[in-house]
């Protein structure tokens, strides 16, 4: 069963990949992206984002899962 996301989770989605794909160099980025997310992202918004990705996997860059598993 394929999960349909409304706007606030593509929204989360999009900024994830977003952050993944805009640090500022390419040296860990899983690092980099973990680290921005718990600056700025609320507990909440990290377990939306990882239950997102529980269950469909394919929507964010492999930085992002990476930075998942490491907060």
């Amino acid at each position: 069963r394929e999960l349909v996301m409304d706007y606030h989770q593509e929204h989360l989605v999009r900024m994830a990949n977003q952050i993944a794909g805009g640090v500022p160099t390419r040296e860990d980025v899983a690092g980099q992206v973990s680290h921005h997310m718990k600056q700025f992202w609320t507990p909440v918004m990290l377990k939306e984002l990882s239950d997102i990705v529980a269950n469909k996997p394919d929507c964010v860059d492999s930085a992002v899962h990476a930075a998942l598993a490491a907060l």
